[in-house]
């Protein structure tokens, strides 16, 4: 018995020592500390990877675990999967891979990432989308290819097998560009990859950071040219949204296109002149741009949530007490935002003010004593202050504003709310200091107010070219652009009058509609009334799209169910080049920031429809319209 018990206690003991030891080694475990992920260097697509031997670029590439710092350093932060070079500092986005057409390419994928990986676009140009190649957690793969046709291209991973526009959170950033460039070709570009950290894939739903090259705006820094430089861009997008990119003051020809896979260099007959470019998930574009006046720009996307701070940095609640100062600075712009700077040419005389008696005009911003829309606007004339006065009534829509091309105008923007507000003019080709970013355009010297509460600011401009553009708060308080702020700009031929029974301009906008809520808008409201016209005559359609965000807007005219033909004559206010005139189908994208004009001609009466629908969410706002026999057609009267 004894024995037993003195058995019994040795194997106690014995199993007390071993779950001492076991005890020690998890605390000796827990008290290690744990390896920080290292960060992620912004990438600015300057210095190509690998090494380039006889013809053969050798590259050798990782996926690893890093930190993002799309800000400061040490401010808001996400873990992210990123590539890097091997022996190399993680990058977001991934390493350039740029070569010359021909040149073969060697490269190793390491997977250093808990999880297994696909990697789509290593391959040659033109190539198959659904090419991708499968890399395990911990293994490393070989490729061999040729590079392709000359273009801009992207790489991408996934490690969750999505596809591009459904990647989420960490492997959000698992991307790169990958340019071909032709034989001997100048290398004398800059490569903008578009970037979104995304929780949750559904547009205004989750955390959302934005940012150009692995940085948000005004973090990543900012390009600096001179007067008469030929500018050339690389646009890629990468990110899980379409965007809409717009460049203040200047127009900018869009060389040619691509959808990750293949690319479309455009003739000089088919290039077009634009201030805003829509670029789809995967897709690519170049172009080129000539500044003439030197001052501060921006080149951003036009959709609101992305050139503002983001909110899973920014919590609302967390800038109440500081959203003053903040908006006397850079408005609070932020995300995918280039700001350029163009400095004045070497001996470049300072632009010739005119001297000639100015052409003016009032546009009048007030509250609506907390209706809805929350404000007012309304545009006078002083040399016909009937037309059009304060006894407008408040809408959705401001009034239009109609110049004339070559006639100077200074615009006095009042401003009778209680908050700050901008004016931009967009597509305008004016001076720097009136084009409405509030504390960055302009110069270092003297940068664009903003226009404060009972104050205001003259604008002046003489518009070089006739067309269709857009008056809109550039104040980054959403609430203003949802409220009205904003209206058509039109500028005629000298000696041309405004004629609005045959030129007819549609607004498609976006605001919170008393009673409904958040609504697609024509013309400032949801249900727009019939319009009558006549059949047999031409009518210009200006259609301008200044939501907030649909950037994935279509506009579709339709008769008998079935979109009819029209003449798409202008985008953005420029006129397209002959060879471009031509009839289509009428139903196309027109994204946040655009303008088309369209002629059309029905030849028969009846019944038709100008209907606007977001694709993610196709609901459909439409203005209907009856074209009737014109008086004294066929005996009718």
């Amino acid at each position: 018995m004894r024995r037993c018990r003195l058995s019994g206690l040795l194997i106690l003991i014995f199993e007390l020592v071993v779950c001492a030891g076991a005890f020690a080694q998890n605390m000796s475990k827990a008290s290690l500390p744990k390896v920080a992920s290292p960060e992620a260097a912004a990438n600015d697509n300057r210095t190509a990877a690998g090494e380039m031997k006889n013809n053969i670029l050798e590259l050798h590439l990782e996926m690893r675990e890093a930190v993002w710092y799309p800000e400061e350093e040490g401010g808001g932060h996400r873990d992210v999967y990123v590539f890097a070079e091997s022996g190399r500092a993680p990058q977001t986005p991934g390493p350039l891979i740029r070569v010359a057409q021909g040149t073969e390419i060697h490269a190793s994928i390491r997977n250093t990432l808990p999880l297994a990986a696909k990697i789509y676009g290593l391959h040659q140009h033109p190539g198959d989308a659904k090419d991708a190649m499968s890399v395990a957690a911990g293994a490393t793969r070989e490729v061999r290819f040729t590079a392709g046709e000359p273009g801009t291209y992207l790489y991408w991973a996934t490690t969750a097998n999505h596809s591009l526009e459904d990647r989420d959170q960490a492997e959000t950033l698992l991307d790169g560009a990958f340019v071909v460039d032709a034989p001997g070709a100048k290398v004398d570009d800059r490569i903008f990859v578009l970037g979104i950290w995304k929780k949750g894939n559904v547009p205004g739903d989750g955390e959302e950071i934005a940012g150009i090259n692995g940085k948000a705006w005004p973090h990543g820094g900012n390009l600096t040219y001179t007067a008469g430089d030929t500018i050339h861009w690389r646009v890629i997008d990468p990110s899980i949204f379409q965007h809409a990119m717009h460049l203040h003051g200047f127009f900018f020809e869009v060389d040619g296109v691509g959808n990750g896979e293949s690319f479309t260099r455009y003739s000089a007959e088919q290039r077009r002149t634009v201030v805003t470019e829509r670029i789809d998930v995967g897709h690519t574009f170049e172009l080129t741009w000539k500044p003439e006046r030197s001052g501060n720009w921006l080149f951003h996307c036009h959709m609101v949530s992305h050139m503002s701070p983001s909110e899973a940095l920014h919590p609302p609640a967390a800038n109440t007490a500081g959203a003053a100062e903040e908006h006397d600075h850079n408005i609070a712009m932020a995300g995918l935002v280039v700001g350029v700077t163009i400095l004045p040419k070497a001996g470049a005389k300072p632009a010739v003010v005119s001297t000639g008696a100015a052409r003016k005009l009032d546009l009048v911003i007030s509250d609506n004593a907390g209706k809805i829309p929350l404000y007012k606007v309304v545009v006078i004339d002083p040399a016909h202050p009937a037309v059009a006065g304060a006894e407008a009534a408040p809408s959705f829509l401001g009034p239009p504003i109609v110049l004339t091309r070559g006639e100077a105008t200074e615009i006095e923007i009042k401003n009778e709310m209680k908050e700050p507000t901008a004016i931009h003019w967009h597509g305008m080709e004016l001076e720097s200091y009136y084009d409405g970013v509030a504390g960055w355009t302009g110069s270092g010297k003297q940068t664009t107010p903003a226009i404060a509460p009972g104050g205001s600011f003259v604008a002046r401009m003489t518009p070089p070219r006739a067309g269709t553009f857009i008056y809109h708060t550039h104040w980054h308080d959403a609430g203003q652009l949802l409220n009205g702020i904003y209206g058509p700009l039109i500028v005629l031929e000298p000696g041309e009058k405004y004629d609005p029974s045959h030129d007819r301009t549609f607004v498609f906008s976006s605001g919170k509609y008393a009673p409904f809520g958040y609504l697609m808008l024509i013309n400032g409201v949801p249900e727009p009334e019939r319009v009558e016209l006549h059949s047999g005559e031409r009518y210009r359609l200006r259609m301008i799209n200044i939501t907030d965000d649909l950037v994935d807007l279509r506009v579709r005219l339709a008769s008998n169910e079935k979109p009819v033909q029209w003449k798409i004559v202008a985008k953005d206010g420029a006129d397209l080049p002959a060879a471009q005139l031509k009839f289509s189908t009428a139903d196309m994208p027109i994204t946040v920031g655009e303008t088309y004009d369209v002629e059309y001609e029905s030849k028969d009466a009846g019944e038709a429809s100008l209907q606007i629908w977001e694709v993610s969410y196709p609901t459909l706002v439409a203005v209907p319209l009856r074209f009737s026999a014109a008086v004294g057609a066929s005996g009718v009267h």
